[in-house]
């Protein structure tokens, strides 16, 4: 026998006969809910299934241990139709019945027109049509199904009654509910009616005092009625303003797109909406263009809009410079991020290959070279980015203009090749030298050239030109373009703050005021030659290193050390957590030293190999997992503090500036990534001869050597 028992949803248990149609679950869930909102799965009795084509014969011993009168009918889980007791029982019942039906499949048995609801269904919507049926084809059981068509249950008749009960009581309850209400609401009326009275008398006091504009607009934006405050912000403090539109005050393109905002508060699916903002710049006499706030509201009885008005020019400004930090602050942390996980990389590029070249020849050494120059310019990248978001050093140093000019000109690679401009360089003579900060100065390029980029937008064929050179004030340089230029009117005021004339997402208008300031810095000077339609020239010209025959160096070259004779004595430890950056400082340390070289990947195991090995050296990266470099040296300065001053830092980028300065207190030698052979001695070398030279005492004699061993 195929007999499938499904508990419906709130683990309802089936009961065993008909006068248990509900069960104690079913009572308490109807006794706690409103008729309405009952769920449907509360009301079912039992939910036996028996499959489509299960015997009569089977069929009727279901009927007889559930002693139930009707059992849904099932194929492949999904409900197929409604068996009755009584029909099965009138063929089984009759001459040669059994004889005849025993063998017969379950669905000759189901009632003709069975009623079945998905779980979902209202309860209003269920109860009309279930209670609605005629004699002839009433049925008592209502089939309840998932969406799956897989049955919940059965729902007895007489519980749909009893609900159809429930909610005619519950109707009656809710109209004297009505009626109850309708008779305070005829005593609340005169109250109403009284306070509106005195709301006009408050409503006037709140309009005159509101710290915002306040106005009331007709459909077509004009002015019949504002508040003082509104007079103020428009700066016509001597009396009301004259009966005009706001729109008076705007630009063509602010008016257009003004009227349409307040022409749509008349449409009843926008005017319902509540209260809606937009943003419009006004020209203020005697105050230049402001930017105002306007928040407005559809008053359906006058046909008015009501709009305040908010001054919110200086919190724009305000936001669009912390919004400007915090996106410097955020480049900081990528730039940072991005040159350590570069410089790592480097490393061993850099390191193999300077080796590879030593002991190779003829073409493959040139290859290596090749590899080390390529890993070079990489490196000088990454630090342009640096020195571009997070200088290094505010102190001027002897810097070359047209080597900030070529530096700065490879950030803005992109820039000038996506607007299709031609860069014309006009390099001087001889190395022009001055004394700056040289990412200050990369700055002032930076920001002039894309100022040019944009004022020539619209121009067929840009061209840039930048000149470098020296004249009677001194040293120089020039970023010309074949732009719009700039308006007479606004060439006084081009060098201010926050002044610009383009939009506010295209600029601040600090730029070019940084600019002039920082050239102030070095004692130079910036000035601008321009004619509208006929592009404009910036000229920055800086006081020249006296003297200065030749330009500064630039990255140290990388030659390797003079062949050292091995000394298996010297014992040095590094920690990084980087394996291929270890290997290459392991091999650097044994072609230099042929001496022994323990790792650590974090600085908990270095420190617990320093505390039971004297090593005569200690490098260490500061970005470590578990123990970080700095937290390495601070256990053993406390720990073993002549070791301490045997300690060198690697970083690919060491981070912020706090970390920066207090490094600095500590006199440890930093090691920046990626580095060289030679760098990795030069740096080392001093450290080690401290061990070499310093003297031990040995049975009242003085030796010279290393320190004893622990």
């Amino acid at each position: 026998m195929q007999l499938t028992a499904l508990a419906p949803e709130g683990n309802l248990s089936a009961p065993a006969g008909r006068d248990r149609a509900f069960s104690a679950f079913s009572q308490k869930t109807l006794a706690a809910l409103s008729a309405e909102a009952t769920p449907l799965e509360s009301l079912a009795h039992h939910c036996f299934v028996v499959d489509h084509d299960l015997p009569f014969e089977k069929v009727e011993k279901v009927f007889r241990e559930k002693g139930v009168e009707f059992l849904a009918l099932v194929q492949g889980g999904r409900v197929t139709g409604l068996c009755a007791r009584v029909k099965l029982g009138a063929l089984l019942g009759s001459r040669y019945g059994f004889a005849l039906y025993a063998k017969s499949p379950a669905h000759l048995a189901q009632v003709d027109h069975p009623l079945l609801f998905s779980k979902h269904t209202p309860v209003r919507q269920l109860l009309d049509v279930s209670l609605s049926r005629g004699a002839h084809e009433f049925q008592e059981d209502v089939i309840l199904v998932n969406d799956d068509q897989s049955l919940v249950g059965l729902i007895a008749v007489d519980a749909l009654a009893h609900l159809q009960s429930r909610l005619v009581g519950e109707q009656v309850t809710e109209l004297r509910r009505q009626h109850e209400a309708l008779q305070r609401q005829n005593g609340d009326l005169y109250r109403a009616n009284e306070a509106i009275r005195q709301a006009e008398g408050v409503n006037r006091g709140l309009f005159e005092s509101n710290t915002l504009g306040v106005a009331l607009l007709d459909i077509q934006g004009a002015i019949q009625l504002h508040n003082g405050r509104l007079a103020e912000l428009l700066n016509a403090a001597d009396g009301p303003l004259p009966m005009c539109s706001l729109d008076s005050f705007m630009s063509d393109q602010d008016r257009l797109k003004f009227r349409r905002f307040i022409a749509a508060h008349g449409q009843p699916q926008v005017g319902a909406g509540g209260p809606h903002t937009q943003e419009f710049y006004l020209q203020v006499p005697g105050g230049g263009q402001r930017l105002f706030r306007f928040t407005t509201g559809w008053i359906k009885e006058t046909r008015q809009v009501c709009a305040c008005l908010d001054d919110i020019t200086e919190q724009r400004a305000l936001e669009r410079n912390m919004m400007k930090q915090e996106k410097q602050r955020l480049l900081d942390t990528l730039v940072g991020g991005i040159a350590h996980e570069l410089n790592n990389k480097l490393t061993p590029v850099l390191g193999f290959s300077e080796m590879l070249s030593e002991q190779l020849a003829g073409e493959l050494r040139a290859q290596a070279g090749l590899i080390s120059r390529s890993a070079g310019e990489a490196l000088r990248i990454v630090r342009q980015l640096l020195q571009l978001s997070k200088p290094e050093s505010g102190r001027p140093q002897r810097v070359d203009l047209a080597t900030v000019i070529d530096e700065s000109l490879v950030m803005l690679k992109f820039q000038v090749r996506e607007r299709g401009c031609e860069v014309r360089i006009k390099p001087p003579a001889s190395p022009v030298v001055v004394m700056a900060d040289p990412g200050q100065l990369k700055q002032v390029v930076i920001n002039l050239v894309i100022n040019a980029l944009h004022a020539m937008e619209k121009v067929p064929a840009p061209v840039l030109t930048i000149t470098v050179g020296k004249d009677v004030p001194g040293a120089f340089f020039s970023v010309a373009d074949n732009g719009c230029g700039i308006a007479p009117e606004h060439m006084a005021r081009i060098f201010d703050p926050f002044f610009t004339t383009k939009s506010p997402d295209r600029g601040s208008g600090l730029g070019l005021s940084i600019c002039f300031s920082i050239a102030r810095q070095y004692g130079g000077d910036i000035a601008v030659e321009s004619e509208p339609g006929n592009g404009a020239t910036f000229t920055v010209t800086l006081p020249p290193v006296l003297g200065a025959a030749e330009a500064p160096q630039g990255e140290r070259t990388a030659t390797q050390p003079a062949p050292r004779p091995s000394d298996r004595s010297i014992k040095v430890l590094v920690a990084e957590d980087e394996d291929i950056v270890w290997l290459v400082i392991r091999e650097m340390i044994r072609m230099s030293l042929g001496c022994h070289v323990d790792h650590a990947p974090n600085g908990a195991e270095a420190l617990a190999l320093a505390e039971r090995t004297d090593y005569d050296l200690v490098i260490s990266d500061i970005r470590m997992p578990v123990m970080t470099g700095t937290q390495l040296y601070l256990r053993l300065r406390e720990a073993r503090p002549e070791l301490s001053r045997r300690f060198i830092f690697i970083t690919g980028h060491s981070g912020e500036w706090g970390l920066q300065d207090e490094m600095a207190q500590w006199a440890v030698p930093v090691l920046r990534k990626p580095f060289v052979p030679a760098r990795l001695m030069e740096v080392c070398e001093p450290l080690l001869a401290r061990t070499r030279q310093k003297d031990i005492s040995v049975g009242g004699l003085k030796i010279p050597g290393r320190t004893p061993t622990s």
